[in-house]
């Protein structure tokens, strides 16, 4: 590519990526605005779905999200029914955030849909092309974010995006299988 060619793409790479990004999180608006909710709060559904009951701060860790934030959706998660927590007492600092049936009901159609939609987007793609664009991300990633081998080995579970690239699923899976699921069956 000329250098006129490589400052165009170079430039247009991160806008690129802000519209994938919008219309992902627009498409799983419209999954939960029924609810009342956006696509902030279903990215914790789907976290919560994926990786089982956590605390707050390991929500905050999984997702690489602001405690703060965790508190802001897990108190309007809480308020609609969608989750509720296994404290003993209100006052009590050590719990863990669990799905109620709606919220894991709902959850999962995120997840369908997203899927699905996914799939319908890649449809003529080969296979193997979807791979191969995976693995190019992940190394440009790993040029740019330098830091991002730590953040994918924190002492803490593997961060929810990365996990879900990095980690394609097994054929006949529909979903990751949890991972403290992992050598349980």
């Amino acid at each position: 590519m000329d250098d006129r060619g490589s400052i165009y793409w170079n430039s247009f790479l991160p806008i690129f990526f802000d519209r994938m990004n919008a219309a992902m999180r627009r498409h799983m608006t419209d999954e939960v605005s029924p609810y009342g909710l956006t696509s902030s709060h279903a990215v914790y559904l789907i976290a919560l779905v994926l990786n089982g009951p956590m605390t707050q701060m390991e929500l905050s860790d999984f997702l690489d999200m602001d405690p703060a934030n965790t508190h802001r959706v897990i108190k309007v998660l809480y308020d609609k029914g969608m989750v509720y927590d296994d404290r003993i007492n209100q006052t009590s600092r050590n719990y863990r955030i669990h799905l109620t049936e709606i919220g894991k009901k709902l959850g999962n159609q995120v997840m369908d849909s997203t899927s699905t939609w996914m799939d319908k987007a890649m449809e003529d793609i080969p296979r193997e092309d979807i791979y191969n664009m995976r693995n190019n991300l992940i190394t440009i990633l790993k040029r740019i974010e330098p830091d991002i081998d730590n953040y994918m080995h924190s002492p803490y579970t593997n961060p929810f995006y990365t996990y879900l690239l990095t980690n394609p699923l097994v054929d006949g899976e529909k979903y990751h299988v949890r991972i403290r699921d992992v050598g349980k069956e």
